[in-house]
């Protein structure tokens, strides 16, 4: 199945937008500096200026943000400017050809449509952030969850390891409980990763919703604090994991 990922945006967007105008200072739990405010104003930025990267492909490229114009802090223009660039981004995903080549900082991902996808995934993470800063359920469809755990396991991974020459480690594998996703990731090498949806012996198994494991991958809940997460094999690889995908 296709996901509809400018509907993702659309939809995950605007509830980033009440969250800011609920509340702007609430503490987003997993960060000691970031509130609800910075989130939004993370996420307009990104939008902003991924749409004009869209606009001028293929060689525009995030050197944009040294242009940006962003409205003051807790300026009252900041949700229509926020809305701005969200309408932007969707009118430039909408117009142009999805294989259009378009720069993009993961060297396979040199497409309009690479970015469509990491904008949706890019909303669905942050939105949990102004929920979770909120006291809101979060609640995402296992179907958007699981492609989210695979653009996470594929991309940023294999970014994050070749850019800091990650150690080696084991092979895991993640089973999604509510849906037939699995993957197979084998980190046996240093700064690379390879990512299969084969069966292959994992020395860490992780099993969880597609949800859970979302959070999980991201960092955004730890697997000690997931009810329902089933880990098996050697567990205490799990406490390398800063280690072996630090963040980007």
């Amino acid at each position: 199945m296709t996901l509809d990922y400018l509907s993702i945006i659309s939809d995950e967007t605007s509830r980033i937008v009440s969250g800011y105008q609920r509340d702007r200072s609430a503490a987003v739990p997993w960060s000691d500096r970031w509130t609800v405010g910075t989130v939004a104003r993370h996420v307009a930025g990104t939008h902003h200026v991924v749409a004009e990267v869209v606009r001028g492909r293929p060689d525009a490229d995030f050197g944009l943000f040294s242009e940006l114009q962003t409205p003051p802090k807790d300026s009252p223009e900041f949700v229509e400017w926020f809305r701005s660039g969200t309408a932007s981004l969707l009118e430039q995903l909408s117009s142009v050809p999805a294989d259009d080549e378009c720069w993009s900082w993961y060297a396979s991902g040199r497409r309009v449509d690479w970015w469509a996808r990491r904008m949706a995934f890019e909303a669905v993470v942050h939105r949990w952030d102004t929920d979770a800063a909120l006291g809101q359920d979060f609640s995402v469809s296992p179907d958007i969850a699981a492609d989210g755990i695979d653009e996470f396991l594929d991309v940023f991974v294999a970014a994050s390891r070749a850019a800091h020459d990650s150690p080696a480690g084991p092979t895991m594998s993640f089973e999604c409980s509510d849906s037939s996703d699995r993957w197979w990731l084998d980190l046996s090498d240093r700064g690379v990763r390879i990512l299969s949806r084969d069966p292959r012996a994992a020395s860490v198994g992780i099993r969880g919703t597609a949800e859970q494991l979302l959070l999980m991958v991201w960092g955004r809940v730890p697997i000690s604090d997931a009810a329902g997460v089933e880990v098996s094999g050697d567990i205490g690889q799990l406490g390398r994991w800063s280690e072996l995908i630090p963040p980007m």
